[in-house]
């Protein structure tokens, strides 16, 4: 019986152990820091709306090239005329970095089939820029792709740009 009291009160004497705080389990209070930072809702307007002008397309069809970052149209082998303008944006908001994401791909739709076209920025979707000031102002070009034996009318249609903080 000596054996099996041995065995009860050594594993009675490891709980006991375990039971009784020392200095080593003694609480200590552990400062954290917090934080947050609050912006501005990001508001957008309209400065100038996207504007590809009167094109004279023949049976071919072909591009009209708007850079944003020359302030050229570029025609090919096309015939425009009239005005034509870039699209800008102002962006108001905190001072901060904000992203600017878009689709690559939209389209034109009128009288015949629809026209595609293609945003372009400077930076390219997923730039970077800083708000300062709490504002900015971001330009678009755009490639239009030009059907062959594309249906003469007025042709319209909508991109979608995504500013985010970062």
């Amino acid at each position: 019986m000596a054996g099996r009291a041995m065995r009860y009160l050594g594993v009675g004497a490891a709980l006991g152990g375990a039971l009784v705080p020392g200095a080593a389990m003694a609480v200590v209070p552990v400062g954290a820091d917090s934080k947050a930072q609050v912006y501005r809702p990001i508001q957008f307007a309209v400065l100038l709306e996207l504007d590809f002008g009167s094109i004279i397309a023949g049976s071919s069809g072909g591009t009209v090239i708007l850079d944003p970052t020359s302030s050229s149209r570029d025609c090919g082998t096309m015939v425009c005329t009239g005005s034509f303008s870039w699209s800008r944006l102002a962006i108001s908001g905190s001072d901060a970095t904000v992203a600017i994401s878009y689709a690559p791909i939209f389209y034109l739709t009128g009288p015949g089939a629809p026209i595609g076209a293609e945003l372009t920025y400077a930076g390219g979707s997923g730039s970077q820029i800083e708000m300062t000031g709490g504002s900015a102002e971001i330009q678009f070009g755009a490639i239009l792709h030009v059907n062959p034996d594309q249906v003469p009318g007025a042709y319209s249609g909508e991109f979608a740009v995504d500013v985010n903080y970062q």
